[in-house]
């Protein structure tokens, strides 16, 4: 071999020594770093600030997996340089998934050929490249850590795959040594534990953030008896909060009574609001209390308001603003106490600029408004409302299964739910007729192969 082709190959060889130094006294000041630290979450913060350094990542996160349950999991910090997250929930239990399968590092330039083509969605194409890595103590995994990159010419390769293995064992050592793994889990349970306990009963459970803030005004209203608008997709749980609203309230004792506005033509829902006396028409044989009055003293809940007659709407409007109604057939006036909810599945405010329902009575109704996230917006729900309905239907039903397969909880969370929460459940008690595994898989779901614009047919409303 000629001298300067030995020349060459040697100093490449020291150039990667003293890359592979430069990179182990990195190393040795972070781990520094981290043994002085007083307060752990500040010390995984740093962690993952040096990894994005170490490893020119773009974004990096932590994910902690349940200590018993595989399928409770939380994204305890998150690190990166773009307001872009493609590190989502979605994307974290994705590759938190592939790790406790697999139970080894991922490394991969390409997200669709680990996962397939149905599983990574348009917003993810720009990834050029994803590491993952198993926090792992005790031989038992804990949790992953995750760094991905945009940039094409910063892939990761085998350094700085090498370079997190050191960090996250570490990591997890730091996190078992402080007993935040156990602590962190067990105040999350107690948490949610006091909120659902609260409203569970109603059939009111989650726990993420958009939820956490319908908790927090219900929390408020519920001692009142301020009118509420409540606005939200089919199948979202309109009437389950609006009974949660009542029940928890100092009016519990008293009647709650629920209407569809849309169910009855005007005249029929103006004499059900309203009663009628004997002779007011034909056929009306004697008086009937309408129900206003029969929710006196507790509490009307007015369904789907946006679909009310014009006709009733200005009734309805006196009958909220000066508590008093009229029955057909009479010119006397009867009080009334009666605490309004309204619910809308559309835009109500919509409905007013197309004159279509009247100002004066919106701003009448819209006193507090309670928005409904839908189950595609509260993704961290999912798991636990399918197991929730998993529990139920195997009672109901008799079958003795042993819950999902972890794809399938991950498929679940993928889906878009036209049908929201009602579609979830209906989804679960068919599976759980018609499964004879053990557990649920995807097959026992057919609508998550089916083509995007017939599973949401399915599920609207008629």
């Amino acid at each position: 071999m000629p001298p300067r082709k030995n020349q060459n190959k040697n100093s490449d060889k020291t150039r990667q020594l003293e890359r592979q130094v430069q990179d182990l006294k990195k190393l040795n000041e972070v781990l520094q770093n981290v043994s002085s630290a007083t307060r752990v979450e500040d010390t995984l913060n740093r962690i993952l600030e040096e990894a994005l350094q170490l490893c020119h990542a773009e974004q990096a996160s932590i994910l902690l997996i349940g200590p018993g349950n595989p399928g409770e999991a939380v994204t305890l910090v998150r690190e990166g340089k773009s307001s872009d997250q493609k590190l989502d929930h979605y994307m974290n239990n994705l590759l938190a998934g592939w790790i406790s399968l697999n139970k080894k590092p991922l490394s991969t330039d390409d997200l669709r050929e680990i996962f397939g083509q149905e599983n990574i969605e348009p917003k993810y194409a720009d990834i050029a490249s994803i590491l993952s890595v198993p926090l792992t103590s005790n031989g038992k995994i804990i949790g992953v850590i995750n760094l991905i990159t945009e940039n094409q010419a910063q892939k990761f390769g085998e350094r700085e795959l090498q370079l997190m293995i050191i960090l996250a064992t570490q990591c997890a050592q730091l996190i078992q040594k402080a007993k935040l793994y156990e602590d962190l889990f067990a105040e999350t349970k107690r948490l949610k534990t006091e909120v659902q306990d609260k409203y569970a009963r109603h059939g009111i459970i989650g726990h993420s953030p958009r939820m956490q803030d319908v908790f927090s005004l219900l929390d408020r209203v519920i001692p009142t008896d301020v009118r509420l608008l409540l606005e939200g997709e089919t199948g979202t749980g309109k009437e389950r909060i609006a009974r949660a609203v009542h029940y928890s309230g100092p009016r519990k004792d008293n009647p709650f009574i629920a209407v569809d506005c849309g169910a009855l033509p005007a005249n029929l829902l103006e004499s059900e609001l309203f009663g009628y006396v004997k002779g007011a028409f034909t056929g009306a044989n004697h008086d009937r209390k309408g129900l206003f009055e029969e929710a006196n003293g507790g509490t009307l809940f007015l369904d789907e308001i946006t679909n009310m007659p014009q006709e009733v709407q200005s009734k309805l409007l006196r009958a909220v603003q000066e508590s008093e109604i009229r029955p057909l057939g009479t010119s006397k006036v009867r009080k009334v106490d009666v605490r309004i909810i309204a619910a809308a599945s559309g835009n109500l405010q919509a409905q007013v600029e197309a004159r279509k329902f009247r100002q004066d009575l919106f701003y009448r109704l819209n006193v507090v408004n309670i928005p409904l996230p839908p189950l595609r917006e509260r993704k961290e729900d999912i798991a636990i409302l399918a197991n929730h309905f998993l529990d139920r239907m195997k009672e109901k039903y008799g079958k003795q299964l042993k819950g999902f397969k972890g794809e399938t909880i991950r498929s679940l969370e993928a889906y878009t739910w036209p049908g929201n929460i009602r579609e979830l459940e209906h989804s679960v008690e068919r599976a759980v007729v018609l499964c004879e595994a053990k557990q649920l898989g995807k097959k026992d779901f057919p609508f998550l192969e089916a083509p995007p614009a017939m599973s949401a047919e399915l599920f609207q409303p008629r």
